[in-house]
């Protein structure tokens, strides 16, 4: 899984600067605002004035926001990979991104209207369109990119997403109750769509490898879609390792406010700063990826990656006072948490933790785009998607239960990170040629083949 020289100097200007690329880059990036954009007004509407005219529970409203956003990414990506290797995957962007439009028309109505069925089921229908689009955008990349650029565009990709994330949850949050504030927010989603619409038809034509028959049958086109990665172990590996990312990040992203302001006694500008800590952490451990391993795609950057969460979920535990910043149960702002350094001890473990996940997921997911064969790439992506969304579910229900026994918000991630300690072993027995892979098989010298 060597890189050539010539690719493996390609730098991130150059990769940006190219129509093989830049389009896609723009694509996903605007796709995953506007997804963030559209839930965070949503919630914040709810919160705020939906919940308190109605009189329903706040938190039963947003985990019924939060599984209809979910559900879809495990009915829809059987459907979606097995579309995808069939047919020009640029084509199949443009038409997700149409749909998007349509989505953000019918999106800005609901706000303005504030129905809650109409929202509910628009939050469904954005999240079809993601889980449609899911295999498609990584499916995409070996087909516009060389072999050495492949794990520089996969980290700028995905820390892009994650910016786009922060942006959104942001402007989300801030701007929908303010004066104006709908009509602002359904004007930035309706340009974030048109101009996604606008760069999906500037994409260079990726046609199928070789078209395979389309089974209708959701039931079997699941069971197919299970086969055709357990029949290759490597990839497995690589699907149940990519799913444990997303089970501790749904946790952390879960459990972030709760953290900030039970734990931390904050209010929520100090939660802005932990998830742009968070988020720009992920975005440069993603981005730096490329350089690190000089263009080759291997497990010795998730390795190091699993540990490094492991070790800093344990610094973040210990930096975290044993009691509230808070005093009378005031919460403290912005200001007041970075006025002292242990708060700027928090934000660096944040910003840390996260550039390990960013080393940990990124060369996976180049990793899975190579072994994939070609003509059935995006249903392998597709299966990963569903077993993400698998793991995201089960994060939520093993975090409710450990809260529900007592244990404290930041108690939870530390101990479900710490099985970074064993995953990361369990990989870098993979990567015996190096230092890592070495000392792993002396500490854990049996397991399956």
């Amino acid at each position: 899984m060597r890189a050539s020289p010539t690719d493996a100097r390609a730098g991130a200007p150059a990769l940006l600067a190219s129509r093989r690329f830049l389009p896609l880059f723009a694509v996903q990036f605007l796709g995953a605002f506007n997804d963030q954009l559209f839930q965070k007004a949503l919630l914040a509407l709810v919160t705020y004035r939906i919940a308190a005219r109605t009189g329903l529970d706040v938190a039963l409203l947003g985990l019924v926001a939060s599984a209809l956003f979910i559900l879809p990414f495990a009915l829809l990506p059987p459907w979606a990979g097995q579309v995808a290797d069939r047919i020009d995957k640029a084509l199949m962007t443009r038409l997700v991104k149409a749909w998007e439009v349509v989505l953000v028309l019918l999106a800005a109505l609901a706000l303005h209207a504030e129905s809650l069925v109409l929202l509910y089921a628009l939050v469904f229908l954005f999240g079809a369109q993601s889980a449609v689009f899911s295999p498609v955008k990584y499916a995409l990349l070996p087909q516009y990119l060389k072999r050495g650029e492949l794990l520089l565009g996969n980290g700028l990709v995905q820390g892009a997403t994650f910016v786009a994330i922060l942006l959104g949850t942001i402007l989300g949050t801030e701007l929908v109750l303010e004066r104006g504030g709908v009509a602002a927010v359904s004007a930035l989603l309706l340009a974030a769509a048109l101009v996604g619409f606008g760069a999906s038809l500037a994409m260079p034509p990726a046609p199928p490898a070789r078209p395979r028959p389309f089974d209708w049958h959701p039931l079997r086109a699941f069971a197919a879609l299970v086969a055709l990665v357990t029949r290759r172990q490597a990839v497995l590996r690589v699907v149940l390792s990519i799913s444990w990312f997303w089970f501790l990040g749904a946790a952390f992203l879960a459990l972030l406010p709760a953290y900030a302001r039970d734990v931390l006694g904050a209010d929520q500008s100090v939660l802005t700063v932990l998830l742009v800590a968070f988020s720009v952490g992920i975005a440069a451990g993603a981005v730096i990826c490329h350089r690190l391993a000089r263009g080759r795609i291997g497990l010795a950057l998730p390795a190091v990656g699993a540990l490094g969460i492991a070790l800093l979920a344990v610094e973040l535990w210990l930096a975290t006072p044993a009691r509230p910043f808070a005093a009378h149960g005031a919460l403290i702002g912005r200001a007041a948490f970075l006025a002292g350094p242990a708060g700027w001890r928090i934000v660096i473990d944040f910003t840390l933790l996260a550039v390990f996940a960013g080393l940990y997921v990124t060369p996976l997911n180049a990793l899975l785009q190579v072994l994939a064969p070609p003509g059935r790439r995006a249903r392998f992506i597709a299966a990963a998607s569903v077993v993400d969304a698998l793991a995201m579910v089960a994060s939520a229900a093993v975090g409710a239960l450990l809260v529900a026994l007592g244990l404290a918000p930041d108690e939870v991630l530390v101990l479900l990170s710490l099985s970074g300690l064993a995953m990361g072993l369990a990989i870098a027995r993979r990567a015996p040629a190096t230092r890592l892979g070495r000392l792993a098989l002396r500490l854990w010298p049996t397991g399956p083949g």
